[in-house]
């Protein structure tokens, strides 16, 4: 009897990590409109407040199951520096602190092609 090879749908993000973002925002936006639900709470109290991405990453993992079936695909760490950065650019006055990462050499024109795909009704900051 042969062994199944699991179903894999994500490119892989060691050889294309932009395609692999691109898709991880498609297939999983709810990730993302959760991250971006848990600081937007966080700075509430004091929008001044420095936001930790990997605090806020780690919260997701630990009160969602989120997975999705069938794919090799489970909440890691190379999401991080792009949630980081979304939000930085969706709130340009969050202090969101960032380490170097290839996401900075992502021109204008990448990074309207990755905020094009979040859901519209969730990107307005909370009153």
């Amino acid at each position: 009897m042969t062994a199944l090879e699991p179903t894999r749908t994500a490119p892989d993000f060691a050889v294309d990590p932009l395609g692999y973002y691109r898709w991880h925002l498609s297939t999983h936006p709810g990730m993302y409109a959760e991250f971006r639900r848990l600081a937007d709470t966080y700075r509430l109290t004091d929008p001044r407040r420095r936001v930790s991405a990997d605090m806020v990453c780690h919260v997701i993992r630990y009160h969602s199951g989120l997975r999705a079936e069938g794919d090799q695909f489970q909440v890691n760490n190379v999401l991080t520096p792009l949630y980081a950065r979304l939000y930085k650019r969706e709130r340009p006055g969050a202090r969101i602190e960032t380490r170097a990462s290839q996401l900075d050499t992502y021109d204008d024109e990448t990074w309207a092609g990755l905020l094009a795909l979040l859901p519209e009704e969730a990107s307005r900051e909370p009153q």
